[in-house]
């Protein structure tokens, strides 16, 4: 499954959950872990993953930035890459389903057009799941989640602010509850008083913020999506 869309909208947070959801051991691991200078020690890093998870009972391989291990190879001068790119989808392909041992590869990426086309043909990212901004019921749950159990004033209305944070992912919407709780307890150490997130505040911190999730960058993802569907 190749989790793909705008960065921070909870791509990692999605595959932890499915791996809770079906009591299975979580691998995460990134680019860094995974890639080394010293010849042949990348590829046997990725051995040792799928060999570490075949021995588990159930397990889900979650591989962030996934574009950085695989990437299109046509655009990848690295001999290292070179290298690293067939081996991983030699474990994609030597996954042992007659062992009873269920394994689940799970990439994360937000330039899913970088990845190598390998990587997207039948046999191996077969599902592609598009993770998009959070819509107005998602982005009610996340203020109710990060502002329930902090000081906010009776004049903040999460409804009304939900709708206003339409274009912000999810990891803005939290920098944004953060800050505007952050201003609230630096006046309360200074006054002594205990000060609460008025929607004054919220306002402030929102002129100041703006969504990191350009137009152009959806439309590349539709547009990416549609070829994939096509494919």
């Amino acid at each position: 499954i190749l989790l793909y869309g705008p960065p921070g909208t909870g791509k990692t947070m999605l595959a932890k959950a499915i791996a809770g959801e079906i009591d299975a051991t979580f691998f995460r691991i990134s680019p860094a872990d995974v890639l080394s200078k010293w010849v042949g020690e990348a590829e046997q890093n990725i051995k040792k993953l799928f060999d570490a998870a075949a021995a588990e009972p159930r397990s889900i391989i979650f591989i962030d930035e996934i574009e950085a291990l695989v990437p299109a190879r046509r655009d990848e001068g690295s001999s290292v890459m070179q290298r690293v790119v067939p081996q991983i989808l030699q474990g994609v392909e030597g996954f042992d389903k007659k062992a009873g041992r269920p394994i689940l590869l799970m990439g994360a990426t937000n330039v899913p057009w970088q990845l190598d086309q390998a990587m997207l043909r039948p046999g191996r990212f077969d599902d592609k799941v598009y993770i998009p901004l959070p819509d107005l019921p998602g982005r009610r749950e996340m203020l109710n989640q990060y502002l329930a159990r902090r000081p906010v004033a009776a004049d903040v209305n999460f409804d009304s602010l939900a709708a206003r944070l339409e274009g912000y992912s999810g990891a803005d919407i939290r920098y944004i509850c953060d800050r505007a709780a952050v201003i609230p307890f630096l006046q309360s150490v200074a006054s002594g008083q205990e000060g609460q997130i008025t929607a004054q505040i919220i306002d402030d911190v929102l002129h100041d913020t703006s969504p990191s999730v350009t137009a152009e960058m959806l439309r590349r993802f539709e547009d990416w999506t549609r070829g994939a569907a096509v494919n």
